[in-house]
């Protein structure tokens, strides 16, 4: 008989989430809008190895995350994290968060700085709305590139070349993971530098040269 999916009620949802329930500080991880909460598979192991509690959840109108209907992009991730936290009555925590999540991620450590002890934003342009910001990463971003295959999207080329297999395990996830109408959950505030300056949580921000969503340029700006 395998064991009951976990999932946190709230007002209009259902979350899926898989806590390991183990002591020490606790790392809470957001997936990206390729996938779900499936894609930290190879992340587990190694901050359980190194004596963390690791939570993964699927965002809303992903994954085995369950939205009542007409309500996958209602709310925000920054609320659904807050929501999170408090079900599972969480002590301050660390949050890793890539591409679409880091948005989700920006905002709950603008809104909530008192719940984490660290941020990590990985390969995400945090929804940044300035005009001298959007203008830059134009410049920087393929003008096709939402018209591209999803695995040329979300891999990078060397990833690809070298790791077939890794290819395969991502499309396996990414298939039929969104099941939302096309719409996906906004901030509660639009994100501008401004808002992002006020954040005081220690934070690492992580690019990668093959990423073609949010560059180097984009992420150090």
């Amino acid at each position: 008989i395998l064991p009951p999916v976990p999932y946190l009620q709230t007002a209009d949802a259902e979350i899926y989430y898989n806590d390991d329930s183990r002591s020490g500080p606790v790392i809470v991880l957001m997936h990206g809008a390729a996938g779900n909460s499936d894609c930290w598979i190879q992340q587990l192991p190694v901050f359980q190895d190194a004596g963390f509690r690791v939570i993964i959840y699927d965002l809303r109108g992903f994954g085995r995350t369950r939205s009542a209907p007409g309500q996958d992009a209602s709310g925000s991730m920054a609320a659904d994290l807050h929501d999170l936290a408090q079900g599972l009555g969480l002590p301050r925590f660390s949050l890793v968060a890539q591409a679409y999540g880091g948005f989700g991620a920006l905002e709950f450590a603008v809104d909530e700085p008192e719940s984490l002890d660290a941020l990590v934003v990985s390969t995400s342009f945090g929804g940044l709305t300035d005009p001298e910001y959007t203008a830059l990463r134009s410049r920087h971003v393929p003008a096709d590139l939402n018209s591209r295959p999803v695995e040329e999207r979300e891999l990078g080329a060397t990833y690809r070349a070298t790791n077939p297999e890794g290819v395969r395990k991502f499309l396996e996830m990414e298939a039929g993971s969104y099941r939302g109408d096309g719409s996906r959950q906004s901030l509660r505030q639009p994100m501008t530098l401004e808002r992002v300056a006020t954040i005081r949580v220690p934070t690492l921000i992580i690019a990668a040269d093959e990423d073609l969503y949010a560059p180097p340029p984009v992420m150090r700006a």
